[in-house]
């Protein structure tokens, strides 16, 4: 996990993933029933969001309970190749609600629709925003100093949905003063957008880490810098290798000794600099090899 110094966090993040799922499935069960009440677009589609959330947040609670066994035998690197597949898995869910938002609001564009009790609306949403607010505050402080990409999408969702439930009032506001529907609509598909980019952001972070993706380049330049800077007798560094996976990091690299070292001279020091590398990337998986200078 992401703090072996807090052996109390991991039960602290599925705490707040189990959290998220209770008060998400009672959001989503309340905005449906206003939804058919009210007849509007707006609350439907924030509806389908939350219940998209508890899918989401299901899977991130399996995904974290996978991700932090540690390394066996048929997986000697570890598990946390299981975040990146529930995220890619999460932004298809996401990808497909939007574009059912976007067809619904479409279709009821052109057949027409009127939306009735208003105030019953703005009540829910507004009640909506009040849980969504408590709850975001609740994953960012049990989070804290964490770098899971299951805890970061966790967040994304329900920073989302509060931007789509102040959304959804304004529509309503709006269809209030103007007796016109399509300022539901309107929002829905607003809404629509902003799911499918935030799909897209996770699809685009679980790809990366499913195919490896290296560090940046600035990250890249740090590491080569910090360990030729480490000590006098390290004369260069090959065959730098980089790579994250949910909040760690892998590094593997090749240092030329130069001088007349003898091997635990040379082993001593490899073990200094790859506790120096942990120091700087916190739960780094560090590999050195060390060769005389020269030979590559």
């Amino acid at each position: 996990m992401d703090d072996p110094k807090d052996p109390g966090k991991p039960k602290r993040l599925m705490g707040a993933l189990y959290l998220s799922i209770i008060v998400a499935g009672c959001l989503a069960l309340i905005k449906v029933l206003a939804a058919l009440v009210t007849r509007s677009m707006a609350i439907l589609a924030s509806a389908l969001d939350s219940l998209m959330d508890v899918g989401a947040s299901i899977v991130n609670l399996l995904a974290l309970q996978g991700a932090s066994q540690p390394p066996d035998e048929e997986h000697a690197y570890g598990h946390e190749k299981i975040e990146s597949l529930a995220g890619l898995f999460q932004s298809v869910l996401l990808t497909l609600t939007g574009l059912y938002i976007v067809y619904e609001s479409v279709r009821r564009l052109i057949f027409g629709e009127e939306i009735q009790v208003l105030s019953l609306g703005i009540g829910v949403m507004l009640f909506a925003i009040l849980a969504t607010l408590l709850l975001v505050w609740r994953l960012k402080t049990v989070s804290r100093h964490s770098e899971s990409l299951v805890m970061k999408s966790e967040k994304l969702h329900y920073v989302t949905d509060i931007l789509s439930n102040v959304g959804v009032i304004v529509s309503l506001v709006l269809v209030a003063l103007t007796k016109w529907v399509v300022w539901d609509l309107l929002i829905s598909i607003a809404i629509a957008i902003y799911v499918c980019h935030a799909a897209y952001e996770i699809l685009r972070k679980s790809i990366d880490e499913l195919l490896d993706r290296a560090l940046p380049p600035q990250a890249r330049r740090e590491i080569e810098s910090l360990v030729l800077n480490f000590n006098p007798s390290i004369a260069g560094i090959h065959n730098l290798r980089t790579r994250k996976v949910g909040g760690k990091v892998f590094l593997d690299f090749h240092i030329e000794i130069g001088g007349q070292q003898n091997f635990n001279e040379a082993h001593q020091m490899t073990e200094s600099l790859i506790e120096a590398m942990r120091k700087r990337y916190t739960n780094a998986d560090v590999t050195v090899h060390f060769d005389p200078e020269g030979e590559i």
